[in-house]
């Protein structure tokens, strides 16, 4: 339940749920599953996420129902960002599983998270709509999703600094951010599916408390995502969790 209300409460800062998890499965001495339980406890923040959204989701489809050619351009750029972490995932999903959840993986995630925020153009630059995206911004944030099956290298964060470079206004680069977080997490619950099965009732807690605590924390993030003012706390707060980690070694 520890390690859902944690996920739920870190997955959607772009401080790193993935490495607060490697941090407190080290503390409480979980091991094996590695890969399976944080993937069962995505299974929660997909659910907050989907409720937390369910307004910007269903305008969206309201449009594609009515075939607004601007929506259907959104899902095809959405698409192509979900390529790299897709393919990265996919390739090599048991290799990253076997040697990435480890304490001294998450503290260099940590310390690459802080460097992402701190290095985010500053709030004046960047003026783009979510309408304004092309295939090369899409890639390029679709890269950045991809580096942060890192341990410690937070997707939003990642997601969210490459969006800003790409030139997208902070509140575009945060929904940015939670709509690539959908197709990559659902397709990382069915690849895992078996897995998560087998762990049985522990893991549908660990998840039901994710779900809780990611609807509490929804609003919070996206709101926190949207104002570069918190970035560099935010970032300050990853370097001092970087160097911790590196301590658990």
């Amino acid at each position: 339940m520890w390690l859902g209300i944690v996920q739920g409460l870190t997955e959607f800062l772009p401080v790193s749920s993935s490495g607060h998890l490697v941090v407190l499965r080290h503390l409480l001495g979980v091991t094996g599953a590695g890969a399976a339980w944080e993937v069962a406890l995505h299974l929660g923040t997909l659910g907050a996420l989907l409720l937390g959204l369910r307004h910007r989701l269903g305008t969206w489809g309201r449009r594609l129902v009515r075939r607004d050619p601007r929506a259907r351009r959104l899902v095809a750029l959405l698409a192509l960002g979900t390529l790299p972490a897709a393919v990265v995932g996919g390739i090599g999903g048991d290799v990253l599983a076997h040697w990435l959840f480890r304490p001294s993986v998450a503290a260099f995630g940590f310390a690459a998270t802080a460097v992402a925020l701190w290095t985010t153009p500053a709030p004046g630059r960047g003026w783009r709509s979510l309408e304004d995206l092309d295939p090369r911004d899409a890639l390029a944030v679709g890269a950045a999703q991809a580096l942060a099956l890192i341990p410690g290298f937070s997707r939003s964060g990642a997601t969210m600094a490459a969006a800003r470079w790409c030139g997208l206004a902070p509140d575009a680069a945060a929904e940015l951010s939670f709509l690539l977080a959908i197709p990559v997490t659902a397709g990382a619950v069915l690849l895992e599916a078996p897995a998560i099965v087998t762990l049985g009732p522990p893991a549908l807690i660990g998840a039901a408390a994710a779900l809780g605590a990611g609807l509490v924390a929804l609003g919070a993030a996206f709101r926190a995502l949207a104002a570069p003012r918190w970035w560099r706390p935010l970032g300050l707060y990853t370097m001092m969790m970087a160097v911790w980690t590196w301590t658990l070694r």
